[in-house]
């Protein structure tokens, strides 16, 4: 059987019709990089179909890492790196940080409608959303604290905001767990004199 005929060839013409690179081939079935390229040209193999960077990015936000993105898709790791750095990446995603937010909700109002008598309940309740609302303020600060722009800058700033608004709400929730009044405003209850 002629060398150029052996059936590794077919696989490996099958192969770089998936999008696998030269080298990835010659690594897979022992033939030399070069003679792979120049078969290619000259029995002009179908082109591989270029990546699809949204699976890639999708995958690599769900915690994958880049070598094994980069072999499952014939990318170079350092392709990749490059590519993440350029459109900024994250793995936290407005997913993660909405779900954090109804977790944050769903415990305030768990708190809200606890019977203040049951001291266990209520101190879990009220830790847990402490723990929540800690994660959230941190995933925001990761997600949107870096902003170089106006708008992100913006944004920033409202998520301070709500994070300050939220303390306060944990600091009156803790109060009336300890059995407190809450403070009332200055100026409030007082006659204003005539």
């Amino acid at each position: 059987m002629n060398a150029d005929n052996k059936p590794e060839w077919a696989e490996a013409r099958a192969l770089y019709g998936q999008g696998k690179s030269a080298r990835q081939i010659a690594h897979g079935l022992a033939l030399p990089i070069a003679k792979i390229n120049q078969r290619a040209m000259s029995e002009h193999w179908p082109a591989p179909p270029p990546p699809d960077w949204r699976v890639i990015r999708s995958a690599w936000e769900s915690g994958q890492t880049d070598r094994a993105l980069a072999q499952r898709y014939g990318v170079s790791a350092s392709g990749l790196q490059k590519r993440r750095r350029r459109e900024g990446w994250s793995r936290h995603h407005e997913r993660g940080i909405d779900a954090l937010r109804r977790a944050v909700r769903t415990l305030e109002a768990a708190l809200d409608n606890a019977d203040l008598a049951d001291t266990v309940l209520t101190t879990r309740l009220a830790t847990a959303l402490s723990m929540a609302a800690g994660r959230l303020r941190d995933a925001e600060k990761q997600l949107y604290g870096h902003g170089q722009n106006e708008a992100g800058n913006e944004l920033a700033q409202n998520l301070e905001g709500e994070n300050e608004a939220l303390r306060e709400q944990m600091t009156t929730m803790l109060m009336r767990l300890a059995g407190e009044e809450e403070p009332e405003d200055e100026g409030a209850g007082k006659e204003n004199p005539a």
